[in-house]
């Protein structure tokens, strides 16, 4: 065994994402990370996000940041090589020349979503992706929502084939994805200020290739669990559909806290008005299933820009919702309802599921209401966004460090999400 620390650094970091990996200290990990980046508003962002962190009064991270400020932040880190991992998040229309960059010069990536924002970038990840297995290097996509305790009790209870049943292949999706996000929201408790480049969807993408890029990986994640997708002969995209969010100045202000809008917005604006393309819909086949995903943006979708989320998996015995609005506090909660089981003989199914489901969530429990039941889930099993980002990152680390491997399908399924999103919008905009 090795004391050896591991080390990080991080490039343009463009997106609060990139501070959230170091929102906890890491054991075996440097605690001196090296950041090259342009001085500028995005920089100095990361580097208030980071030091709040330091500073908190309950377990502060410890960490120490070098900056290197100046142009070509790339080209320098590259040369320099204080790290052997580099840290991604922001930026996202150059991010995947970013990452084969770093991956043909030896580094380990840990890369934010989204990858590709456009279709005509995909054979660069197709080359990045094979880079990184001729290199032997770990190559990692931060894809958080596999880590909320309600998706994978979804994904455990969808796969019982005692309550659910097939999965429905005629009629209604076996599997429909919705999620609104805020435009204004705090994180960390404070006011996040979204650069005025996410703004513009040839540098941000539009909301299927950016955020919905989640809701197409826990499509796979869900329904086809542990199972390598093939993009080239298991998918096939029916249909795709976009419209814009329109925010007025004051709106524009409050999520930028900038006084007015810029000129690299000018073709998104008009008037008082600025024209964000952040909603998509796509309709897509896995192995005959059908699944329907809704992603949208909103100036704030829930209270103080909570973000939210809804999924059902849809069989021929039951129904498993996963329903996060105003009836369940927007807190996520898991409801099955019955197709074909009376609740009686799905009540004793769920009973003895969830018995042993409590060895690995322990607390777990069910209720029975009227025409459904849900499952009691203790506070103590929802660990909250912000921390799954050290969940993903210890995984990446555990993978870097060779004390697990990459499981052998990711490699399909990365390029599986990339293909259904970048070709779902390019099908949307021949559609209006």
């Amino acid at each position: 065994m090795t004391n050896k620390l591991n080390t990080f650094v991080q490039v343009d970091p463009g997106h609060f994402h990139s501070a959230l990996v170091l929102k906890e200290s890491l054991d075996g990990v440097s605690s001196t990370i090296h950041v090259y980046s342009e001085l500028d508003q995005l920089l100095l962002n990361h580097l208030t996000l980071v030091s709040g962190f330091n500073q908190r009064a309950d377990n502060p991270s410890n960490w120490k940041l070098e900056v290197h400020t100046g142009p070509d932040s790339l080209d320098r880190m590259i040369k320099e090589k204080m790290g052997e991992a580099v840290i991604i998040a922001g930026h996202n229309r150059s991010k995947i020349k970013t990452i084969l960059a770093c991956l043909e010069n030896g580094f380990h990536v840990l890369a934010d979503k989204p990858w590709v924002i456009e279709a005509v970038d995909f054979p660069i990840l197709e080359k990045a992706l094979k880079v990184a297995q001729e290199k032997n290097l770990v190559v990692m996509d931060i894809m958080t929502e596999r880590c909320e305790v309600v998706s994978l009790l979804q994904r455990e209870l969808s796969n019982s084939l005692e309550i659910m049943g097939p999965f429905l292949k005629t009629g209604r999706p076996a599997l429909s994805l919705r999620s609104s996000h805020s435009l204004c929201k705090k994180v960390n408790g404070l006011q996040l200020r979204r650069p005025v480049s996410f703004f513009d969807i040839a540098e941000q993408g539009e909301g299927l290739t950016d955020v919905g890029i989640h809701l197409v990986d826990l499509s796979m994640w869900l329904l086809f669990p542990d199972k390598g997708i093939c993009h080239k002969n298991d998918i096939r995209i029916k249909s795709a559909t976009r419209w814009p969010t329109i925010l007025d100045l004051s709106q524009f202000q409050a999520a930028t806290g900038q006084e007015k809008y810029p000129s690299s917005l000018d073709d998104y604006v008009e008037g008082d008005c600025l024209t964000y393309f952040g909603n998509n819909t796509v309709d897509y086949e896995i192995h005959g299933l059908t699944i329907h995903v809704d992603t949208r943006w909103d100036f704030m979708a829930g209270p103080d820009g909570l973000d939210t989320y809804s999924a059902i998996t849809r069989g021929e015995k039951a129904r498993i919702e996963l329903r996060q609005n105003e009836a369940t506090n927007f807190e996520s909660e898991i409801f099955v309802k019955p197709v074909s089981h009376s609740m009686d003989q799905l009540q004793l199914l769920l009973e003895a599921k969830v018995r042993d489901l409590s060895k690995k969530f322990e607390g777990l429990g069910l209720i029975r209401h009227e025409g459904e039941f849900q499952l009691s889930i203790p506070k103590k099993l929802r660990t909250g966004h912000e921390s799954h980002f050290g969940m993903i990152t210890r995984q990446f680390l555990s993978h870097l460090r060779k004390e697990s491997p990459i499981p052998a399908w990711e490699f399909a399924n990365h390029l599986s999400r990339y293909f259904i999103t970048v070709e779902g919008v390019k099908i949307s905009r021949g559609a209006v």
